[in-house]
């Protein structure tokens, strides 16, 4: 059965903060939870609740708005990124600094070469979208 999604004044708000962040690193749901109440200009202002914006970040990941990355070496612990509805994000693997928290998208050759080696040579078919390299930038390697 498939799920709707309705689009509510609540994940309305919270799709347009994230569109907005995406000069940000990718950020925790309770750093997004944070960041949408700054946003709130008048008391009158209604913003969704902690729990609806967790729920609506599911909901988003689930329709491939917004990509959800491991927030490092912390077990269950995630950062989320906004995409859009392009699904760009599906065409190419992604690197993800341990240091900072940036998430950089490896879109050149790099990406088809790895995954048509993986394949023809491991039978392995690599799902680009969710695949991630985790390991440090190239600013937090020359600060080091």
């Amino acid at each position: 059965m498939e799920k709707k999604h309705y689009n509510t004044a609540g994940r309305t708000r919270l799709a347009a903060y994230l569109e907005g962040s995406t000069a940000l690193p990718p950020q925790t749901a309770e750093e997004i939870y944070t960041g949408l109440c700054a946003t709130r200009t008048d008391v009158k202002d209604t913003l969704p609740g902690r729990s609806s914006v967790y729920r609506m970040l599911s909901a988003l990941c689930e329709t491939g708005e917004v990509q959800k990355f491991r927030a490092g070496d912390r077990e269950n612990a995630y950062v989320y990124q906004y995409v859009g509805c392009d699904r760009h994000c599906d065409n190419h693997l992604h690197l993800h600094c341990l240091s900072c928290g940036s998430v950089l998208h490896l879109e050149c050759k790099c990406s088809d070469e790895l995954t048509e080696h993986l394949l023809a040579t491991h039978g392995f078919c690599v799902d680009r979208g969710r695949s991630v390299l985790y390991g440090t930038c190239a600013t937090c390697a020359g600060k080091e």
